[in-house]
């Protein structure tokens, strides 16, 4: 599932847990670009993947597609994880993005936070 989590913090919260497919993006899309209308992109993002699982093919090529759609729209991306793997993904995706991305483990969301606020 993904879901756009409020916050009243200056960056945009996701989260990603359990396998995602493609009915997870489209549900996720709606909620995200009122969200960016509600701030000057780029904004900062924090991607909490505790508990994520993976994806359906569909599911990653959609989030491939949505990752380049979205490349220019965030200033840093902090991702929050609970898995060795998460690690991984995060490397292999910064590419992906314009912005700068750090990987946090699964008790250091406050470090995260800090890490965005400083980029703000």
């Amino acid at each position: 599932m993904l879901t756009l989590e409020p916050s009243p913090a200056p960056f945009i919260r996701i989260r990603a847990s359990g396998r995602l497919g493609v009915d997870d993006y489209r549900r996720l899309e709606p909620a995200f670009a009122a969200e960016l209308k509600r701030r000057t992109p780029p904004a900062p993002l924090l991607l909490d993947m505790r508990g994520f699982r993976g994806w359906t093919p569909g599911g990653f090529l959609r989030d491939l597609a949505w990752d380049l759609r979205n490349r220019r729209t965030f200033s840093a991306i902090a991702v929050i994880g609970d898995r060795r793997w998460h690690r991984w993904i995060t490397a292999a995706g910064a590419p992906l993005f314009r912005a700068p991305m750090k990987f946090f483990g699964a008790d250091e969301q406050r470090q995260a936070e800090e890490w965005l606020a400083g980029r703000s």
